[in-house]
C-alpha cells in the first residue's frame, strides 16, 4: 500500500477492555454500536474481532452499513436503527436471520408490507418508541395503528427499545423517559403483543445512570471507543482506542515577520523552525484547529501555526530537537503528554466522537493486538478476503 506516514492506530486490546468494562458496570450484555464505520475506527475489523470474543449482536445506522458487514463475513445479528428505501426490504428478507430492521414509523411499515405482503411475518423487527428524543421513532399517535398492523400480519417483534436524549447530564429527564417507556411496554402487554428483548441504555445511561428496568443489552457506542460519554460526569475505567500519527515531511526556517499559510493568519514574532505534517482537513483534521491546537513531537507540545490546509499543516518545532521523518502525534499519547478527543472537541466547539468519526478513508488504519501490529483490509465491491489482517510496519 502506498503510504505517506499518516495513519490512525486502533488498539483492539483497549476496545475489548472497554466493552468488558461497560458490561461489568451495567451488569448486562453489550451490543456494540459500530455505525459510521465504528465512529471512524473501522466497523468490519472491529466486528470480526468482536465475534471471536463472543459478541453476538451489533448495531448500525443504515442498511448499507449492515450489508458491508455481511459481505465481509460477519455472522452475528445486526440491528439497523434508521430508514432505508422500502424496496430494499427484499435485501433484509434474503438475510432475515441476520438483518433486523427497526420499525420507526407506521408509514415505513406499510411500505414494507406493500413490497413483501404476507412474507413480512418471516422478518424479525425491533420497535423504537419515542419517549422524548422525537426523532426516527414511533410517536404516540401511531401506537394504535401499529398494534393493528402487528396483529393483522402476525409480525415477529424481537425487541423493543427507546433512546435517551440527555442521559449524559439530565437525570430527571432520564426518569421521565423511562416512565414513558414503561407505559409503552404496558400498552404492548395489554394488547397481547409479545417480544423477546428490551434495550434502552446508550453509553451514558449504561455507565452513569441507575435504572430499575431489566434490559437484555446495552447499546455501547461512544464509551466502547474510550471516549467520555459526558462532559459533566467522568467514567475513569475507559481506555482510548484510537490515535492519529504522522511524520515530519519537511523542516524549514522562517524569519521574524514572515507569515504562514493561506490568509497569512500567523506571523512569526521571532525566528521560527517549522515542520510540515502531511495531513489536513480532507483527512479529518479540522480547519478549526488552525492557530489553536498543538501536536506532539519528541514528547513536546508543538503549536499548529497558520491555517490547516486540505492536505497539510505547519507546526512550530523550535527548540524541540525534531528532524525530518520524526513521529508526530495529533491524537493520543507520546512520552508523558497526551492529546485527547475531548481537548480537540473543545477547540472545535463540538463533541468528542465527531473527532474520530470524521477521520477520512484516506487515512490508513492499522490495528494493534497484543504485541502485533496489522493493517486492516476490508471488502471492496463485495470481494472479501479472509485475510483482512496483514502484518505491517508503522
Amino acid at each position: 500500500m502506498i503510504y505517506r506516514g499518516t495513519f490512525a492506530e486502533i488498539n483492539l486490546d483497549n476496545y475489548f477492555h472497554n466493552l468488558e468494562y461497560i458490561s461489568k458496570e451495567s451488569k448486562t450484555k453489550v451490543m456494540p454500536v459500530i455505525k459510521g464505520d465504528a465512529y471512524g475506527h473501522g466497523s468490519v475489523i472491529l466486528a470480526k474481532e468482536a465475534e471471536k470474543k463472543g459478541y453476538d449482536y451489533f448495531a448500525v445506522a443504515f442498511l448499507q452499513e449492515a450489508v458491508e458487514l455481511l459481505k465481509n463475513g460477519v455472522k452475528a445479528k445486526i440491528l439497523i436503527f434508521n430508514f432505508f428505501l422500502p424496496e430494499h426490504i427484499e435485501i433484509v428478507y434474503d438475510n432475515r436471520n441476520q438483518l433486523i430492521p427497526t420499525i420507526s414509523s407506521v408509514e415505513m411499515l406499510k411500505q414494507f408490507i406493500e413490497v413483501l405482503g404476507r412474507r413480512i411475518r418471516n422478518i424479525k423487527f425491533h420497535i423504537n418508541f419515542n419517549t422524548g428524543i422525537a426523532r426516527n421513532c414511533i410517536m404516540e399517535n401511531e401506537m394504535e395503528e401499529l398494534i393493528n398492523l402487528i396483529k393483522e400480519y402476525n409480525l415477529y417483534i424481537e425487541g423493543v427499545y427507546t433512546h435517551f436524549a440527555s442521559a449524559d447530564d439530565d437525570d430527571e429527564y432520564v426518569k421521565k423517559q423511562m416512565a414513558l417507556f414503561k407505559q409503552k411496554l404496558y400498552y404492548l402487554s395489554e394488547n397481547n403483543i409479545n417480544y423477546d428483548m428490551v434495550h434502552y441504555s446508550n453509553s451514558a445511561a449504561a455507565l452513569l445512570q441507575k435504572i430499575d428496568l431489566k434490559t437484555d443489552y446495552v447499546r455501547a457506542g461512544i464509551a466502547s471507543y474510550g471516549l467520555q460519554p459526558s462532559n459533566i460526569k467522568k467514567s475513569e475505567g475507559l481506555k482510548p482506542v484510537l490515535s492519529v500519527k504522522s511524520v515530519l515531511a519537511k523542516t524549514f526556517l522562517l524569519k521574524e515577520g514572515e507569515t504562514v499559510g493561506y490568509g497569512r493568519t500567523y506571523k512569526c514574532d521571532k525566528e521560527t523552525t517549522c515542520g510540515i505534517v502531511p495531513l489536513g482537513y480532507a483527512d479529518g483534521y479540522f480547519r478549526a484547529f488552525s492557530n489553536k491546537a498543538y501536536v506532539l513531537v519528541k514528547g513536546k507540545k508543538c503549536s499548529v501555526i497558520g491555517r490547516v490546509s486540505m492536505d497539510q499543516l505547519v507546526i512550530d518545532i523550535t527548540n524541540s530537537g525534531a528532524k525530518f521523518l520524526d513521529e508526530v502525534v495529533l491524537l493520543g499519547k507520546q512520552g508523558n503528554e497526551n492529546i485527547s478527543c475531548e481537548y480537540l472537541a473543545e477547540l472545535a466547539n463540538t463533541i468528542n466522537y465527531e473527532i474520530t468519526s470524521l477521520i477520512s478513508k484516506r487515512v490508513k488504519r492499522i490495528y494493534v493486538k497484543g504485541d502485533e501490529v496489522y493493517e486492516g483490509r476490508v471488502c471492496i465491491e463485495g470481494c472479501y478476503s479472509e485475510n483482512y489482517f496483514s502484518r505491517t510496519t508503522r
